[in-house]
């Protein structure tokens, strides 16, 4: 019997703050007067359009999406599919990477 494994499947999440000038807002339409309302929407354009660069971050931790325990055939599945930049490693590599699963293992 091969060995089994379980793989967590979850989401990191960041919050993310953005500072941007008014005076630099009503350079992007100078045909227009910026008010409150449209500096609110063309402040959340730019952030949308991902032209702002990032003020602070604060991470928020990591939910948990799903559980599941798979046999290694689906295990190496799994990583081959995720990891198609590592399609040239063997077999035995990929095992090898799947038990050194412990932050501060080693190699």
């Amino acid at each position: 019997m091969s060995e089994q494994y379980v793989i967590v499947t979850a989401i990191s999440t960041f919050r993310h703050r953005y500072c941007i000038p008014m005076s630099e807002l009503q350079q992007l339409n100078q045909d227009m007067v910026l008010n409150d309302a449209l500096a609110v929407e063309w402040a959340e354009d730019c952030v949308t359009c991902e032209d702002v660069e990032e003020f602070s971050q604060v991470h928020l931790g990591e939910q948990i999406i799903d559980t599941m325990i798979v046999d290694e055939a689906e295990a190496v599945q799994y990583f081959d599919r995720d990891n198609d930049y590592l399609a040239d490693w063997g077999m035995e590599k990929k095992i090898k990477y799947m038990h050194n699963w412990k932050i501060n293992s080693g190699p």
